[in-house]
């Protein structure tokens, strides 16, 4: 009987041990902290959207070893050698191929750049840094933003290109639990498809998603003997702001104005999310909340529809109302960011058809007091963004980027700033004089009727010169108040110009 009790007693040890090394075994990827798992670890179950991401959208193309010629698209035979000191086989690693491509290799455990990049949009070879290539290495001035799980202690990473975890956080746990919940092992204790099985994963539609890597600027990070640089925001989980210690380049801090046009406007790539968040498009849902008049309906959930992304992305049945509503316009109401939405580099759905859901009664006649079509031009002639989203943004030589303001650019800021115009943009009437173009602008939206220079000179350079009757008085009682933050931009105005407008705006107002 002893005998048979000491058995029992041995495999009851050996049971609980083999028990507790199973259980930490199969546990272990749900206790430790979640990491980096690269977007092939989603492929199993988002096929699709892997599938999109890889072949429509240019985020896994930003950063990437060479893989072969295809992979390169620089024209060799266009490289004059004053310029292009390296060899094909120098390259060994590529950033971009849409509007420029920078190469790069390894050198002592960092990645810089050759010293001559081709610029796609324009065709031809530049000179880069070519003085100051050892004081770039890309660890610290590209990395955070063209690579997914960038560390800025260690300076390595879990992918390259913008991965899923560059956007949904790192995914280890909700690979796990997401496997788990399929495993019969995991049914002893775990209700199969229980809810927490969905846990560990960020689905964010808030434009901070995309704002992480869409804006420029610096943030420091201290140690004991040396403080770094970074040209990029660091340790941002997706969905949240950088942190406060992020400097982001501001108009103000363009001494040298090679980011920021004049008139406030973006000049340079990678700061959409500056244009977007100061737009009406961005602050739908505050503006919404803020300046409804009962003139334009019943304030209702309906109006999320146009004005708030998450109502608008969220199943039915799953949307906020306007009480819970957090979000305005954000970016994936117009990009889906897996790329379903577009062929190879190409929007498939017309622009008119996306802006048109909310804005049909401007696309369509302008009634009302001026009793003017919207657009100047046939109606197929030219899309939305042509004049709404000029193409102001320089990349690889030329301006091939649209601006995400969402303004207007008149001819008068070209003269004034230097900045391209909506009337001569994107193939429109650019064989025309510049002073047509101020004339011709003037002529239709009415700039040329103010009859008051004062005026003009300060509010035409930037947009259109608005009619009194567009807005009641306690409305642009607000507008001169807050210049300072005036859509995103400090206009400063002389005190006595500033009143002048003033009293010109609410003279004949509503």
């Amino acid at each position: 009987m002893m005998k048979m009790f000491k058995a029992l007693t041995g495999l009851a040890v050996v049971g609980a041990v083999a028990a507790a090394i199973w259980g930490f075994t199969t546990h272990r990827d749900f206790s430790s902290r979640p990491h980096h798992v690269t977007s092939e670890s989603c492929q199993d179950c988002h096929q699709s959207h892997y599938e999109s991401w890889r072949d429509n959208t240019l985020h896994p193309k930003m950063f990437h070893p060479v893989d072969g010629p295809i992979e390169i698209v620089a024209d060799w035979s266009k490289a004059d050698p004053e310029i292009v000191k390296f060899s094909k086989d120098d390259i060994q690693f590529v950033i971009g191929n849409k509007w420029e491509q920078v190469y790069a290799r390894m050198i002592d455990g960092e990645y810089y750049p050759l010293t001559a990049k081709w610029m796609i949009t324009t065709q031809k070879w530049v000179p880069y840094k070519v003085k100051d290539w050892k004081d770039t290495p890309l660890s610290v001035k590209c990395n955070g933003c063209h690579t997914t799980g960038f560390n800025p202690e260690t300076y390595t990473f879990s992918e390259f290109g913008i991965g899923c975890e560059a956007c949904h956080g790192p995914g280890s746990t909700h690979v796990a639990r997401s496997r788990g919940s399929a495993d019969p092992q995991c049914a002893i204790c775990h209700e199969k498809n229980a809810a927490e099985w969905d846990s560990g994963i960020i689905s964010s539609v808030n434009s901070a998603v995309c704002g992480q890597c869409h804006t420029r600027g610096t943030q420091q990070r201290d140690d004991e003997h040396i403080q770094t640089t970074f040209d990029f925001p660091l340790n941002v989980t997706p969905g949240d702001m950088p942190g406060e210690t992020f400097q982001p380049m501001t108009q103000d801090r363009d001494k040298k104005e090679q980011f920021w046009w004049g008139i406030g406007l973006s000049k340079n790539r990678h700061q959409e999310f500056a244009d977007f968040s100061a737009s009406k498009h961005g602050r739908a849902l505050e503006l919404l909340r803020e300046r409804h008049t009962p003139d334009r309906g019943k304030l209702t959930d309906a109006c999320l529809s146009c004005h708030s992304a998450d109502h608008i992305l969220a199943n039915d049945g799953e949307k906020p109302t306007l009480n819970t509503a957090t979000q305005g316009l954000t970016c994936p109401v117009c990009h889906e960011p897996h790329g379903f939405d577009h062929a190879k580099w190409g929007n498939t759905t017309p622009p008119q058809q996306k802006c048109g859901i909310c804005h049909v009664d401007s696309i369509s006649f302008k009634a009302g007091a001026r009793g003017q079509q919207h657009y100047p031009g046939p109606p197929s002639s030219k899309g939305c963004p042509d004049c709404h989203m000029p193409y102001i943004v320089e990349s690889g030589g030329a301006f091939p980027i649209r601006s995400h303001a969402f303004r207007i650019v008149p001819p008068l800021a070209t003269r004034d700033y230097g900045v391209p115009n909506s009337c001569q943009n994107g193939g429109c009437h650019a064989d025309k004089p510049l002073d047509w173009a101020i004339a011709e602008f003037d002529k239709f939206y009415g700039s040329g009727r103010v009859g008051d220079e004062v005026v003009v000179k300060a509010c035409g350079g930037c947009h259109r010169v608005f009619d009194q009757a567009a807005q009641p008085v306690e409305t642009w009682r607000r507008v001169m108040s807050t210049l300072d933050t005036h859509y995103g931009v400090q206009v400063k105005l002389e005190p006595d110009v500033q009143a002048h407008v003033l009293d010109y705006l609410t003279r004949d107002a509503p």
